[in-house]
């Protein structure tokens, strides 16, 4: 709505303080249709580059994790604000217990745990 008001009021500033100013801006006011392809063609390209980049951080399982100690291994949702959480902090494999109140460490499990299948050393 503001975006739409500030428009208005340029419109209104051009057309009384710059007459020829206005003019031109009718004359550029014709798009044509190479114009519009080009638009098209250029949202397309960064559609595609946000598809690939998507894809890349998917495929290489790229995550941005702010603490470099703390790994999360394994995650499993026990309700809607409830979770299991199994993480390696420093060499050190916890469970956890996450809900909207609190996080409990409920465990210290041994360093050789196997996780999805994976034996872990």
């Amino acid at each position: 709505m503001l975006l739409v008001r500030l428009n208005v009021f340029v419109s209104f500033a051009s057309l009384v303080l710059l007459p020829s100013a206005a003019k031109a801006e009718e004359k550029a006011g014709i798009i044509s249709g190479n114009d519009i392809g080009a638009m098209v063609l250029a949202l397309f390209a960064v559609l595609a580059v946000i598809v690939v980049l998507a894809s890349l951080l998917k495929r290489f399982n790229l995550k941005f994790q702010g603490a470099s100690g703390l790994k999360v291994l394994s995650s499993v949702s026990l309700g809607p604000k409830e979770r299991l959480v199994i993480v390696d902090v420093g060499g050190q494999k916890l469970l956890l217990g996450v809900t909207q109140q609190r996080i409990e460490c409920l465990k210290e499990l041994p360093g050789d745990i196997n996780l999805e299948g994976k034996q872990e050393q």
